[in-house]
């Protein structure tokens, strides 16, 4: 069990120290992460600090180069704050910026990190950083700790936590510290828990477009078949439409929604009653966002700051975090369109191309190079981590990048019970190949020199054989 007030203790530090550089009108940049965890980050923190009306800069991106870094050394902010990014690098930080910089993170890193003053992970108070708390859900408690009325921005930690898929808890629920902050988004009114079906746009999609938008998890032959679910439904006997009007999940009666949990049930493979677990559960919304907005939902709202932050318009996600509901929304929307048509373009090409998977008995390969945008490798990994084809194994997808590294992230697929830590075993092995990696116990990332692949591919297996 995590020691709370010592994380309190020191978010509280961390927040005088903020006020200070506000109080003396100097300058802050936020660096942030480009997933939904980095952009809420990010916008809890711009939230706190423009309450306190100090002075700020925001840049988002999808990895920490030494390059942003000699950047940010000449510039002329007094503190730089680094939202769920900057682990692994900590010397090369206090190099260029001695000791003007604070990392808020979750990954796993180094003990040496750890015992930084500069460094507030939940690791350090001794918190899984994969499944109780998310970067965001540290930025809220330096939030707080800068000003009590920031209770407010508790709906945000909760989207992030969902959108890093911590929901782990019983019926997937949030769990640990991300249920406190829960508790708080209950208790002020911003958020109902609710059990229901799990699929993508359960209060804003007709229920075959639902069905057919959920990829986590994958279900083979429906996920982004329109056409199939439709006619799977309309042979189940289920009513679609109301006076002309498609009708949503949320719609349904408790015996028409188990009739669309037997609709999915024959596409399934595998553990059936696991898969089946996984689309019935714990529900998050948030009570202010319009019915009819993916807002609503606060998984979608997830997916839909994932989306901005990994098509390159990070600004959009940022601005509906500070709740701009207008032209923000419309285009954030357009954005999330684009999003699940690139992944699913990636998906129908790397399932029907064969040269683009190789198998062994430890692991699946499956090459990126010149299709996958290296922003959007980790959601594509996520996804093909659920499907029955990688049943069993290591799943390691990549991309090759444009300054002649490549990227990796690694998941483990179906039913392959975690036996190693994936953030401790990648992290390994990029070192070994003058790269750099890690990230959580089931969820992990790399970047390493194109020349070291095979070097790098050599070592997770000597490592993996090694453990069987």
């Amino acid at each position: 069990m995590g020691d709370f007030e010592k994380l309190l203790q020191k978010a509280e530090e961390i927040a005088k120290r903020i006020i200070n550089v506000i109080k003396a009108g100097k300058k802050i940049a936020l660096i942030a992460h480009i997933d939904a965890d980095g952009i809420a980050t990010a916008s809890i923190l711009i939230k706190a600090i423009y309450r306190k009306s100090g002075r700020f800069m925001v840049r988002v991106i999808g990895d920490l180069e030494l390059q942003l870094l000699d950047e940010l050394k000449e510039s002329d902010y007094e503190l730089f704050i680094f939202c769920e990014i900057g682990g692994g690098l900590v010397n090369e930080i206090i190099k260029r910026l001695q000791d003007r910089w604070i990392i808020i993170d979750h990954h796993k890193v180094s003990n040496e990190e750890l015992s930084m003053d500069n460094v507030f992970n939940a690791w350090q108070f001794g918190f899984n950083g994969s499944v109780e708390i998310c970067g965001a859900g540290m930025a809220y408690f330096i939030a707080i700790k800068m000003d009590e009325n920031n209770v407010d921005l508790s709906y945000l930690p909760v989207i992030a936590s969902l959108a890093d898929r911590q929901d782990q808890g019983i019926k997937r629920s949030l769990i640990s510290l991300n249920e406190k902050i829960v508790n708080d988004a209950l208790k002020y009114g911003y958020l109902k828990v609710t059990t229901d079906l799990l699929l993508h746009g359960r209060e804003t999609k007709p229920i075959h477009e639902a069905i057919a938008s959920t990829t986590m998890p994958y279900i083979p032959n429906l996920s982004s078949n329109r056409d199939l679910c439709l006619a799977s439904l309309t042979s189940a006997g289920i009513k679609l439409k109301d006076n002309g009007r498609w009708r949503t999940i949320a719609e349904l009666s408790n015996e028409e929604k188990m009739k669309v949990v037997e609709v999915i049930i024959p596409h399934l493979s595998g553990a059936v009653n696991k898969k089946v677990e996984d689309l019935i559960g714990t529900v998050y919304t948030l009570i202010k966002e319009d019915e009819n907005t993916p807002l609503r939902d606060a998984r979608e709202f997830g997916t839909l700051l994932n989306a901005c932050g990994r098509m390159g318009r990070a600004s959009i996600g940022i601005s509906i975090c500070l709740n701009d509901r207008d032209q923000a929304l419309q285009e954030a929307q357009k954005i999330l369109e684009e999003y699940r048509q690139d992944l699913n373009r990636y998906l129908q090409i790397i399932l029907t191309d064969q040269s683009r998977v190789i198998d062994n008995e430890m692991w699946s390969l499956i090459n990126g190079d010149g299709l996958v945008n290296p922003n959007m490798l980790s959601p594509l990994a996520s996804i093909l981590a659920t499907i029955p084809r990688f049943k069993g194994k290591l799943i390691l997808v990549k991309t090759i990048m444009n300054n002649n590294e490549v990227k990796f992230s690694v998941r483990f697929g179906i039913d392959c019970e975690p036996f190693i830590s994936l953030a401790s075993l990648i992290n390994e092995a990029a070192t070994q190949c003058g790269g750099l990696g890690g990230g959580h116990d089931t969820a992990a990332g790399a970047r390493i020199p194109l020349t070291n692949v095979e070097k790098f591919l050599e070592f997770i297996s000597l490592k993996l054989r090694s453990l069987k």
